[in-house]
């Protein structure tokens, strides 16, 4: 039986927003449930949930609720993913207004205090940066593995270092490098890696992604049909 102690929980990071970290998520999400596993999401970016937006069309989205037996929260099945995020307690439009401790407080919560059920992986959807919500996930939480987020991009590679340096501190297993938005090459062209990353960081280059047009990249979130194929068949396998 699988229990939340036998999940494969893995941190899906970044120095910077806007790289496509959560989308990313989503993807790995999606390749993994059509490889038949279970998958659970946890949005832990408590000032700029996203993940929703991707999965879900419309507003009508659910509280979660609290177990009565268990007093344990009780996520949304979405897309036969399991889901929590910090949108289900505050709403899609409203900001949630809390400062270091009470955040840390709630990313807590959302981790432990969730009825996640049985599971093959539970994929956290990080905060970008390296402030308290951070340290909160991967120093208190006991999450052990982490995928880091590239775009080629000055500001990006610099953070990351930074991300990157904070995970060694940390004692914590980066499993590698995802390359985002590259525009080196498009689709249905073979991947070509960035030097500049390559020479940068010694952690592997695990993939990398072509950038999409808006529209295309967001149905290929849910749909994989063009990028399946730049993702390794034994990624995370």
């Amino acid at each position: 039986m699988l229990t939340f102690n036998s999940m494969e929980k893995i941190a899906i990071a970044s120095g910077k927003g806007g790289v496509g970290k959560t989308s990313l998520t989503l993807i790995i999400a999606n390749f993994l449930k059509s490889k038949g596993y279970k998958v659970g999401l946890l949005d832990a970016d408590i000032h700029g949930p996203n993940l929703l937006q991707l999965l879900v069309s419309n507003n009508d989205v659910c509280s979660v609720i609290s177990d009565k037996d268990s007093n344990q929260l009780v996520p949304q099945i979405i897309n036969n993913f399991v889901v929590n995020s910090i949108d289900f307690s505050v709403g899609k439009e409203n900001a949630a207004i809390w400062r270091g401790p009470l955040v840390s407080k709630v990313i807590k919560q959302l981790y432990l205090n969730t009825k996640w059920g049985e599971l093959d992986y539970l994929l956290i959807d990080m905060p970008p940066g390296t402030g308290d919500a951070y340290l909160t996930i991967l120093d208190n939480l006991e999450i052990d593995k982490i995928l880091l987020v590239a775009v080629e991009d000055d500001f990006c590679i610099s953070n990351l270092h930074k991300t990157c340096s904070l995970i060694n501190k940390l004692n914590k297993q980066s499993l590698g490098i995802i390359e985002n938005l590259s525009e080196n090459f498009s689709v249905p062209s073979p991947p070509i890696i960035s030097k500049r990353i390559k020479n940068e960081f010694d952690d592997e280059i695990l993939f990398v992604l072509p950038r999409l047009p808006r529209k295309i990249f967001y149905q290929e979130v849910n749909n994989l049909d063009k990028l399946r194929t730049y993702i390794p068949e034994n990624f995370l396998i």
